[in-house]
């Protein structure tokens, strides 16, 4: 997909601090339903009062999965992104609701996500007449496996800020999403009022391009560009954090289904020589193969013990070309076979 706006990449990557969600005004809006289950999912219940705290990224979807489980609703994180405001996403949410037109907008979605969430990004593709808004996730800690609702969450969420800025509905072509078909689709039906996509490669709204070139309501200029220049400065701030060991990680997770990348391969795709690598990982107290093996542990025990994956399947995402290999490995790290791994799971659940 390419286009006469080319594609526009958030810079939102794993920081040192690693994945995470800034709660701004979300928890506070949605105390009621969120707030009884925080602790339990890991999550400081300061969350529900100061917009300012910092939510592990894999804790903020676990939270999501847990409400769907708890309240019996299913579509709860489309429900939840559906009355998202501009506004419970701070100085994001305010630079948004001032941007000239829906382009822009979204231009500081891709470029400013950085702020509000770490561990996902989004993507702005234009393609002859249809435009799209992708948003996919680099998390390289595999925790956060179960993300649907957060998937459904942030699209629904997407598409009522455009609302709320041009008060019109936005008109969809198509929406994707990376996770399998659930049973009932009716609130996906109700909500997008699009053709449904699943198992997709990424998340995606996708729409006619003419949407960019609509103005938004209310925009005042001069404030928009005071709010863009200082999330521009707290992304510069946040990129020049140390955060190599994240993006190697990132590196290998995202090469694992053709085997591990040799460290030649990380440290050209991040423009360093072999050598500085090692040295810079060395300072870091790391050790490439070492980690390289520990990202492929952590990937291999949360496929066994918290997805249905079939083991072959489990086992090519990891880079194994056959079922024994991948059990051997497995063996080694956790000391049993993946089937009696996942067979103590269910029975102790």
């Amino acid at each position: 997909m390419g286009g006469v706006y080319g594609r526009i990449m958030s810079i939102a990557r794993e920081e040192g601090a690693g994945p995470s969600f800034n709660a701004e005004g979300l928890y506070i809006r949605f105390r009621d339903v969120l707030g009884p289950l925080v602790e339990e999912a890991g999550i400081s219940p300061e969350v529900l009062t100061d917009p300012d705290v910092l939510v592990p990224l894999d804790k903020h979807c676990r939270l999501l999965e847990l409400a769907a489980r708890r309240y019996g609703d299913d579509a709860i994180g489309l429900k939840i992104g559906y009355q998202v405001h501009p506004k419970d996403m701070g100085a994001l949410g305010y630079t948004i609701l001032n941007s000239p037109s829906v382009l822009s907008a979204l231009q500081s979605f891709v470029r400013y996500l950085a702020v509000y969430a770490r561990g996902c990004e989004m993507a702005l593709d234009v393609d002859g007449a249809s435009a799209y808004f992708l948003y996919r996730y680099t998390i390289t800690d595999p925790s956060a496996l179960e993300r649907r609702q957060e998937a459904e969450c942030t699209l629904a969420m997407v598409k009522t800020v455009v609302e709320r800025i041009t008060s019109t509905k936005m008109q969809l072509e198509a929406v994707g999403f990376e996770h399998p078909s659930p049973d009932a689709t009716s609130e996906h039906k109700r909500i997008f009022a699009a053709p449904l996509y699943f198992s997709q490669p990424e998340n995606y709204l996708k729409f006619n391009r003419t949407v960019l070139e609509q103005e938004t309501m209310h925009a005042e200029p001069r404030l928009f560009e005071v709010l863009e220049e200082h999330l521009a400065q707290v992304v510069t701030s946040q990129v020049e954090e140390n955060d190599l060991v994240a993006k190697v990680g990132n590196a290998i997770a995202q090469s694992l289904s053709s085997g591990v990348p040799s460290i030649d391969d990380v440290a050209a795709s991040l423009f360093l020589t072999k050598r500085t690598l090692q040295r810079r990982l060395a300072d870091e107290g790391v050790l490439y193969n070492e980690f390289a093996d520990e990202i492929r542990r952590k990937l291999a025990v949360q496929y066994v013990k918290n997805t249905n994956m079939p083991l072959t399947e489990a086992a090519f995402l990891l880079g194994y070309s056959h079922i024994s290999a991948f059990s051997r490995a497995f063996r080694r790290w956790v000391g049993e076979s993946p089937n009696e791994f996942r067979a103590r799971g269910s029975n102790a659940g």
